[in-house]
């Protein structure tokens, strides 16, 4: 009777062990599947709204394009063999597309910018002086040279791009006062009624026998004052100032300056 017992005891403890072991395999009631691949979706491109400036004129266009040239060509835009476009044909689109037109092939050259010129005014320099404070220095530009069409006609060796590589540098000048008197006595003078007189009052008129301006100066008693150049090529009021020293240079001996016209002076 015990070992019959036994053997039904280990009996049961067997086939509790092969149940458990078959549920852990595989839950009751589920199969074991393998996982599905997943279907991949197509998107479809957001249209974009993108400008194109075509020689200047503006062409708004709603695209998909992945590359400017898909761009271009969905905007049925037909490029020329010498046409120029900005960003490159196989970059990625940008807000703004830009093309130029061109009937040439282009030429690239390097250009100089003239120095600009800047005034300043200094009261150390002498009256109505123009003094080069500082030298410029001219900067250069690369430019794209090529024949184009504009207002329907040719225009031959236009420059249709630029970039500056080195800004110039502006020339200094440093001016003087500008005085329209010396002062004192000689400025008391009639000044206007000796210019009517010498010139009919004409500030850039010229003596055939060598005398310049309001006053008819010589060049050389033009250059004793301070003068440069010629006495036409100043103001009148330069000049006026300038007739006022030859005044006081001689003393007040007008006579020799003005022998004709002098006595007009006091009129």
């Amino acid at each position: 009777m015990r070992r019959s017992a036994m053997l039904v005891m280990l009996s049961s403890a067997l086939a509790m062990s092969t149940a458990s072991s078959c549920s852990s395999a595989a839950p009751s009631g589920k199969t074991a599947v393998a996982d599905a691949p997943h279907a991949t979706a197509s998107v479809t491109p957001t249209p974009r709204s993108i400008v194109i400036m075509v020689d200047g004129k503006r062409l708004e266009t709603m695209t998909t394009g992945a590359t400017v040239r898909d761009v271009l060509a969905q905007a049925g835009l037909r490029l020329g063999p010498h046409d120029r476009v900005t960003p490159g044909l196989d970059a990625a689109p940008v807000d703004r597309i830009t093309v130029l037109r061109l009937l040439s092939e282009p030429v690239t050259k390097v250009l100089k910018i003239p120095a600009p010129t800047v005034e300043k005014n200094d009261k150390k320099q002498a009256a109505w002086s123009r003094t080069v404070a500082r030298p410029g220095k001219p900067g250069l530009k690369r430019v794209l040279i090529a024949d184009v069409l504009r207002k329907g006609k040719k225009v031959k060796a236009a420059i249709v791009q630029q970039t500056v590589i080195r800004k110039p540098v502006p020339q200094l000048i440093a001016v003087g006062p500008k005085p329209g008197s010396v002062g004192g006595a000689a400025a008391r003078l009639n000044w206007a009624g000796l210019a009517a007189c010498e010139s009919h009052g004409n500030p850039k008129a010229v003596n055939a026998a060598g005398y310049y301006g309001l006053y008819q100066f010589s060049l050389s008693s033009w250059g004793t004052v301070g003068g440069s150049g010629k006495p036409t090529d100043a103001t009148a009021a330069e000049q006026t100032y300038r007739a006022q020293l030859l005044y006081n240079r001689v003393q007040g001996r007008w006579h020799g300056q003005w022998p004709v016209c002098g006595k007009n002076l006091f009129g």
